[in-house]
């Protein structure tokens, strides 16, 4: 995990006799010191197999075209090859009917205008100071000029569930899809076509409006993120045996209804007899609905994976107490530097959901492992609290398996 502020940029290396496979997740802030200086550094002669895009907000993909224009040409790349990038955006969201005349003069430089105009608006540097969010803008655009090859599993459509229920990778590794599923993105197109109307606007094949869809889709994901989500409990208790057992109830939960969040790529990875988890920041009752479906032997409950990535920075929006009662693992990951303008992710909610209850069989105690220190979490350090719940926090960027 590498320290991408409160966002994820995650470097997934799996490796055996045979055969090498990485996973590139995200590319959010701290670009610079962090993937750019690895893999200029560390990851000679490798290629990245995949690099999934969850979703569109800033925290997920602010360097993710500064990185791909750095790299360059995919077939003759300055720094890796990457083999294919997963990454809906509006020209695979075709579930409406949509005009393919061409667009008026007048109409286009509305659009143009609209483009600059929200350019224009974004903040110069991201919160690590690194490179400018204006630099980091247009994806959809910079994977086509630079010829990557973009949803080819999917045969260029929308990476969900119903075009692609499972994916079997060099008969090594196998990733089995979560989330979105087609209704989830059917509303992220709904919501960008009704913002388009109130402008007097109809969307048409146009490449423009995949320019028109990052920006107002990040747009809109900002603006609800800093309405909507709050510390729920994080400054109101003090972390106690107590405070976590009550916490653990889920009292506190509200449901996320941020339509990006609801687009996230989640999947389980396997090789090797290893099974992760990457949850973006999925909706925890589309995760469920989902793994219920894969695993419908209730039996087994909970379905242990070797980590799990938890969702949406540890948000208890996306991280209800029903998720845990069907997912354990003795390695949860946890990408964040506490830092968002609105909030202190993880919620101590969830914390307390993952660690008061059974272990699972053989294992000694969960680690909770970070990217950052964060301060906020001090409290759940005290030796007496880990020795309780069998737990251990732990601030790495590398973790094994």
């Amino acid at each position: 995990m590498f320290r991408a502020g409160y966002g994820d940029t995650i470097l997934v290396q799996m490796e055996n006799n045979t055969n090498k496979y990485n996973l590139l997740i995200d590319c959010g802030f701290g670009y610079k010191d962090g993937l750019l200086n690895f893999v200029n550094t560390k990851f000679k002669d490798e290629k990245i197999n995949k690099f999934i895009i969850t979703h569109y907000d800033s925290d997920h993909i602010a360097s993710a075209s500064k990185f791909l224009e750095d790299n360059g040409d995919c077939n003759n790349p300055q720094m890796v090859k990457i083999e294919q990038i997963w990454l809906n955006t509006f020209k695979h969201l075709q579930f409406s009917k949509r005009a393919d005349q061409e667009l008026y003069p007048d109409t286009k430089e509305q659009i143009q205008e609209l483009i600059s105009k929200k350019l224009s608006e974004l903040p110069i540097e991201d919160n690590e100071g690194n490179i400018g969010a204006k630099q980091a803008t247009l994806l959809g655009k910079t994977i086509l000029q630079y010829d990557y090859p973009w949803n080819f599993d999917t045969k260029g459509e929308a990476i969900c569930i119903e075009n692609m229920p499972e994916e079997i990778t060099d008969d090594q590794v196998k990733i089995t899809l979560l989330t979105p599923s087609k209704e989830r993105l059917e509303n992220l197109e709904k919501e960008f076509i009704l913002e388009l109307k109130k402008l007097g606007l109809e969307p048409n094949t146009d490449q423009i409006f995949d320019d028109a869809f990052e920006l107002l889709t990040r747009e809109k994901e900002n603006d609800k993120e800093n309405s909507n989500e709050g510390n729920i409990s994080s400054s109101s208790y003090v972390i106690n045996s107590k405070t976590i057992k009550t916490l653990s109830e889920g009292k506190n939960y509200l449901k996320d209804d941020s339509i990006g969040n609801g687009s996230s790529i989640s999947f389980i990875l396997e090789i090797e007899g290893k099974k992760l988890l990457f949850l973006a920041d999925a909706f925890a009752e589309d995760v469920i609905s989902r793994l219920e479906m894969i695993y419908p032997n209730k039996d087994e409950y909970p379905i242990f994976f070797d980590l799990i990535k938890v969702s949406h920075h540890g948000s208890f929006r996306n991280n209800k107490p029903e998720l845990f009662e069907i997912i354990d693992s003795d390695k949860f990951l946890f990408s964040t530097n506490g830092k968002h303008p609105k909030h202190d992710h993880p919620d101590i909610d969830t914390i307390s959901c993952i660690i008061n209850r059974n272990l699972p069989k053989d294992v000694e105690f969960r680690e909770l492992i970070f990217n950052y220190d964060l301060e906020h979490l001090n409290d759940f350090k005290k030796k007496e609290l880990e020795e309780e719940f069998s737990y251990k926090i732990k601030t790495q960027l590398v973790t094994e398996l």
